[in-house]
């Protein structure tokens, strides 16, 4: 089984590198398939990792992907500011894991930021930048995610209602939520994208489809609700927000009557047929003292480290000063892990999302697609600061990617392509 999904995700890399990108992207998740034992389901397991969908299988789509772009014509790269900070995050890490307390893990670390972290940043660039119909290429990828949000989304409902296990958090067996979750509230920010511009964004030009969607979409916010992940639900709402406010989009009462409406019915139906109280514990804040009280002496850790130790205490160390694995705050954890140096990544990265917010506003009423980009980063950016470690941020450095790539193809409009 696991290689069948090797050979099938390689040859939509080869074919439909776009589509191969989104499957990539969602590696944790697709990996899980292969061990679901579906007789005796757990929601609270975690898989161990696998070396070969985890790491081999990305690393040979990303040469797949350029060899093919390469055999078509020469591929074009073209540096700007926004390589900079993966480049100078890349030497940071290097240099850092010197003084490391443990250097084989903290090259470890550094080995996974560059081949899995940050190469999906350079890989979306290089895509956009060296297609010819680069805006499809985009609109596919998007809408491979949103398919794909939907068909894990409802496997794992299926499965939460057939389980007898009552489990305080949606994922699919051995997913660790908040994969699971990031993609879930991508499909929703799609499908809410699809919905407020009636398909035009995504060039969607079918009637049945937009009605679909109009159904998709409350489904979607549903199985996000019982994810009862915070930090993801709040970085949906954060990026719709700021869509609706750069596009200056006027929302008509009788959308918000009808979208209101519907959420309402499906929020009684969930509400009769599963235990509210388990499942929706989270976001009514029962039982979660201890995880936000570990986060708070994560956050006094972390200020603890940088006032002891100005140049970090290196890559993956943070287990040893704390009692969690990681700050789950992605400008803490350079704090504490590059000291002086990661405040200046901290400061970069917040330059670059102020960089494209002046991009997507200057260019709102010539291309909306940059308001949409910025919104997609800001979802991701949202969601750094409360979980994950710094080379797990796929998610961000590949909206990076597509905003730089965007941008390029966009002032270079009548350059040749070579796709």
């Amino acid at each position: 089984m696991t290689i069948l999904i090797v050979i099938i995700i390689l040859l939509y890399c080869i074919k439909r590198p776009m589509i191969g990108l989104a499957l990539l992207l969602q590696i944790n998740i697709i990996r899980a398939l292969v061990e679901i034992d579906y007789n005796n389901l757990c929601f609270y397991c975690i898989n161990e990792s696998d070396i070969i969908l985890g790491a081999i299988t990305p690393i040979i789509a990303f040469v797949l992907i350029t060899i093919k772009l390469d055999i078509r014509n020469r591929v074009k790269y073209v540096f700007d500011d926004f390589d900079g900070f993966f480049i100078l995050s890349i030497i940071i890490l290097f240099i850092s894991s010197i003084y490391a307390t443990n250097i084989v893990d903290a090259l470890g670390y550094s080995l996974k930021f560059l081949l899995i972290g940050s190469s999906f940043y350079f890989i979306s660039k290089i895509i956009v930048i060296n297609t010819i119909e680069y805006r499809k290429a985009i609109n596919i990828f998007f809408k491979s995610i949103l398919v794909l949000s939907l068909l894990f989304g409802t496997l794992a409902g299926v499965l939460y209602l057939l389980n007898l296990e009552n489990a305080n958090r949606l994922t699919l067996p051995g997913v660790h939520p908040i994969p699971f979750t990031q993609l879930i509230g991508l499909g929703v920010l799609i499908s809410f994208m699809i919905f407020i511009t009636k398909g035009t964004i995504f060039n969607i030009k079918s009637k049945l489809i937009y009605r679909l969607n109009i159904v998709a979409l409350p489904y979607l916010t549903l199985i996000l609700f019982a994810t009862n992940t915070r930090g993801v639900m709040l970085a949906v709402a954060v990026a719709v927000f700021l869509y609706l406010l750069i596009a200056k989009v006027k929302v008509k009462k009788r959308t918000l009557y009808f979208s209101g409406t519907i959420m309402l019915i499906a929020l009684i139906v969930v509400i009769n047929y599963i235990d509210f109280e388990v499942l929706f514990s989270r976001i009514l804040w029962r039982g979660t003292h201890k995880s936000v009280d570990d986060r708070f002496i994560a956050y006094y850790d972390t200020f603890s480290i940088f006032l002891t130790h100005p140049f970090g205490i290196g890559p993956s160390g943070f287990s040893n000063y704390s009692i969690l694995p990681y700050p789950h705050n992605l400008f803490l954890e350079n704090m504490a892990h590059y000291g002086v140096f990661g405040l200046f990544l901290d400061l970069y990265l917040i330059l670059i999302g102020v960089w494209m917010f002046l991009i997507a506003l200057k260019n709102r009423s010539k291309d909306i697609m940059f308001v949409f980009l910025f919104s997609f980063f800001i979802y991701f950016f949202i969601e750094t600061m409360f979980s994950f470690t710094l080379w797990m941020h796929k998610g961000l450095y590949l909206s990076i990617g597509f905003f730089a790539g965007y941008h390029y193809r966009f002032r270079n409009r009548r350059s040749s392509s070579v796709l």
